[in-house]
């Protein structure tokens, strides 16, 4: 049977002086790498789902960055945020994601952070010259190579993908538009910025032009800048991504986000790039 989101919630629990929202995973947020992590974007969603709580009336979120701490296991999870930095033009959100680990405790897995802004019109002056993304090529909903074996479990069948005629041969910048299939939480709608986070992360895997049988490339952060507020069309997200990787063993995935009125943001994510 189909998951009908990528959490269901389990109420709320107070602990350690704090009030965490309690979720439970379902197997569709898991990783390519293996079925017993998460995906990135899951618990990056999850996080900004509660940090968006906290942006005042008035307020645009002007830069997010998730930090996984490790691997993120399909456990039970708990989730909270506060106001770091409060102001009234400008406050810092921060988030915390535990999970359960094998001896039943809960452990931190990540943390976030997004900037909020106070928003004003600019409309006289708005300025981006970011390329246009082309709609859907011939080769829509086409999985790349190292990702067709994955297609029908975890992450990648939670999602619908239509990659994009152009530069897309191994050495080039990949482009795609992808939304999740399912709401991030059993019965809720998904904010636009959620909607965005749900699939973010996978900007990693579709600007890949790496051998994942001979190569790992895994990514423990994610940064977005956005310049307007996203608003996705049915969900859908636009990604052009590119990897750029040195001889050291380290790498950064960059990529520009887009909605139907073309780009809203850029992102990076940084690599980890190792010999299997």
């Amino acid at each position: 049977m189909a998951d009908s989101a990528f959490f269901h919630s389990a109420g709320t629990v107070d602990a350690d002086g704090f009030e965490y929202e309690v979720f439970d995973p379902t197997p569709s947020t898991a990783s390519v790498w293996a079925d017993t992590m998460q995906h990135g974007a899951p618990p990056a969603a999850i996080m900004v789902r509660a940090m968006e709580k906290l942006v005042g009336d008035g307020g645009r979120v002007s830069r997010v960055t998730i930090d996984l701490l490790g691997v993120v296991p399909i456990t039970r999870t708990r989730v909270r945020a506060w106001v770091a930095r409060p102001g009234r033009t400008i406050s810092l959100i921060a988030a915390e994601m535990d999970c359960v680990d094998g001896a039943g405790e809960y452990r931190t897995v990540a943390r976030a952070q997004a900037w909020a802004l106070a928003a004003s019109d600019t409309t006289a002056i708005a300025r981006d010259l970011s390329p246009a993304l082309p709609p859907a090529g011939a080769s829509q909903g086409l999985m790349p190579d190292f990702f067709r074996h994955l297609k029908d479990q975890g992450f990648l069948a939670a999602c619908d993908w239509r990659f994009v005629d152009g530069p897309d041969g191994p050495d080039g910048v990949k482009q795609c538009w992808i939304r999740a299939k399912m709401p991030l939480v059993a019965g809720e709608e998904p904010s636009p910025l959620v909607q965005v986070f749900s699939v973010v992360d996978a900007a990693n895997g579709i600007s890949a032009y790496l051998d994942p049988t001979a190569v790992t490339w895994m990514n423990m952060d994610m940064t977005v800048h956005f310049h307007r507020s996203p608003q996705p069309v049915d969900g859908w997200v636009g990604l052009l991504g590119d990897q750029l990787v040195g001889g050291e063993g380290i790498g950064t995935t960059v990529s520009r986000l887009y909605d139907g009125a073309g780009a809203f943001a850029v992102g990076a994510q940084t690599l980890l790039v190792a010999a299997r």
